[in-house]
């Protein structure tokens, strides 16, 4: 059958990848050759979910009715990046002996630690870098063993994020293989549990080195959190990118698979709400992206924490959701503005709000990829400047893009807003 939109293809993709999995619409994805189809395979990449549609597929003997061109590309991805996994479980493993050799705790968060609870298998993620949570007074250490093993910061710090990364030899650019072998690497180290957003700040207990537990991969030893730990990090992670406009699905496939797999463990959800607090603001986090989980993918929230999280929904949070979620989900990296209309339900401050707004609708010169985080702009090769220049001008031509539908969008909202807030009257009458 003819696809007469991005968005239908897409939702016959997230069909196949639900929790009760429907394969029947992969049967007609567009041809690869195809502008459509391209686009379609390049937002499976970069929403993580590429490799775990394959999967999909192979669980039924027929291949779910996937094209032999289909299959045979996800094939190849997944080929490459049993590759990439292998070098990057290598490099994990000779930072973590570094860290060690100085007598540095330095507890491993998101990535491997992720596995099995958010992923059974690691060759289904796609993972481009580090992070390592230190105390801040390892800080100094910590940075000193990094430079050691080959990477550099253009600013340390001891109270936020500090970004590291190899030389660049490569002139990166939008058409690059995700899958491959990484020609620079990255490491995140972190001071504490989450970053708080400028406009967003969320409080909650800290873990101290009492509450590391061992792990291993590959046969690889490192430090982790507990799961519910574990859990509360990558739930705001999600939310953290999502109020930047866009998040990497496969996240909430994660989550939704640790939801699944401890549905029933109430000790578990209980600790995790001990740990995330009674705070009003996180619970509609969890609200947010549970629910969104629960919508996208079909994943059960589990009953401990299902109505702990309830008491952070709003009415306007309740009609995005309902109204506006699988939309902004699907759009394609960089994202959509449509979750703007929630900054009310998240920001409560006046003046912060409005500088949340306008750094969404016009926003600064960033640095937008990992690569820009170490040298000078100014002493990069030109074909670098060229690549970097045309990632700017699609960046720019999809927000234009954005931009324009944008008072269409308002009146959308208008209308959900008036129909949740009728059906409240009515309830209450």
């Amino acid at each position: 059958m003819p696809w007469k939109c991005d968005a239908c293809a897409k939702r016959s993709l997230l069909l196949a990848l639900k929790r009760n999995a429907n394969l029947a619409g992969i049967r007609s994805l567009p041809p690869l050759q195809s502008r459509q189809g391209a686009r379609l395979m390049r937002w499976l990449d970069e929403s993580g979910l590429a490799l775990s549609l394959l999967k999909s597929a192979r669980s039924h003997s027929t291949g779910g009715g996937l094209s032999a061109e289909w299959r045979n590309a996800l094939e190849g991805r997944r080929e490459r990046n049993d590759g990439r996994l292998q070098d990057m479980l290598g490099e994990f493993q000779r930072l973590n002996d570094a860290f060690r050799a100085q007598g540095i705790l330095a507890v491993t968060l998101k990535g491997f630690s992720l596995v099995p609870d958010f992923c059974a298998d690691p060759s289904l993620r796609h993972q481009t870098d580090f992070d390592f949570l230190v105390g801040p007074e390892d800080v100094d250490v910590a940075a000193e063993v990094l430079r050691s093993c080959g990477y550099s910061t253009p600013q340390l710090s001891h109270s936020e994020e500090s970004f590291f990364t190899t030389p660049l030899h490569h002139v990166p650019s939008r058409t690059d293989d995700l899958y491959a072998i990484q020609h620079h690497r990255q490491v995140d180290l972190h001071v504490s549990l989450t970053e708080s957003l400028p406009w967003l700040q969320v409080d909650f207990p800290g873990t101290g080195a009492e509450a590391v537990i061992p792990m291993s991969i590959s046969g690889i030893s490192f430090n982790c959190l507990p799961l519910e730990t574990r859990f509360l990090v990558q739930v705001l992670h999600a939310f953290r990118h999502s109020f930047r406009s866009w998040l990497r699905l496969s996240w909430l496939m994660e989550i939704g698979r640790c939801m699944d797999l401890y549905l029933d463990d109430d000790r578990l959800w209980a600790r995790l709400r001990n740990h995330a607090g009674d705070g009003l603001m996180t619970k509609r986090i969890f609200a947010f992206i549970l629910s969104l989980t629960n919508r996208l993918f079909e994943t059960r929230i589990p009953p401990a924490i299902a109505d702990w999280a309830t008491e952070g929904m709003t009415p306007s949070l309740r009609a995005w959701l309902d109204h506006f979620s699988e939309g902004w989900a699907l759009t394609d990296w960089p994202g959509s503005l449509s979750n703007l209309f929630l900054a009310p339900d998240f920001i409560a401050d006046p003046r912060l709000r409005y500088e949340y707004f306008w750094s969404r609708l016009i926003p600064k010169r960033e640095r937008l990829t990992i690569e820009t985080r170490s040298g000078n702009d100014l002493e990069r090769p030109f074909l670098w400047q060229l690549q970097r220049w045309k990632y700017v001008a699609h960046r720019a031509g999809v927000h234009l893009g954005d931009l324009v539908r944008l008072p269409l969008e308002q009146l959308r909202w208008q209308r959900a807003l008036g129909s949740a807030r009728a059906g409240l009257d009515q309830a209450h009458s």
